[in-house]
């Protein structure tokens, strides 16, 4: 019964982390946004570059002068990172197959990728495969939070757990 108790107080922490990041990713922009100038800023909106953005915001904390760009540049790289922790760390917890961290990096990826595509599509944020890199990190240490908790608890990370 405590087992059944326990997946019911994670499901619900997920739905409420799933709130937190729509609001986060789309609801705090909501109605910024101009249909007349969707396909002039469109370009401006998207960087399919890897590493620009992490580069430009690294150059700005070590070289900036400015307290407010260097805090700036700081929460934006750290938050990309640890927006995505709790994915890693619920997936498996959630659904035994994204125990295997390849499919759960691939479902990370997928949610991602769909992300960065609406934000594109409706100008509610900029499409950005750095993003992706640094979204994906952050996943990829909540699964590694999940693997370093399940083996202490003498689960198995990494391979099908078989209930007894």
């Amino acid at each position: 019964m405590e087992k059944r108790g326990n997946k019911r107080i994670i499901w619900a922490l997920f739905a409420l982390y799933c709130v937190a990041m729509a609001w986060l990713l789309f609801g705090q922009r909501l109605g910024q946004g101009q249909p007349d100038y969707y396909w002039g800023e469109l370009s401006a909106r998207m960087n399919l570059t890897p590493g620009r953005t992490i580069r430009h915001f690294l150059a700005l904390i070590l070289q900036s002068g400015s307290g407010l760009l260097i805090r700036s540049a700081a929460v934006n790289l750290a938050g990309n990172v640890g927006v995505f922790v709790p994915m890693g760390l619920f997936l498996p917890l959630l659904w035994p197959p994204a125990r295997r961290y390849w499919l759960a990096a691939l479902i990370m990826a997928a949610a991602v990728t769909a992300v960065e595509l609406v934000q594109l599509a409706t100008h509610l944020g900029v499409c950005d495969v750095d993003d992706l890199i640094l979204n994906l990190a952050g996943g990829s240490i909540g699964y590694g939070l999940y693997a370093i908790f399940s083996r202490r608890r003498g689960g198995r990370a990494g391979k099908e757990q078989t209930k007894t």
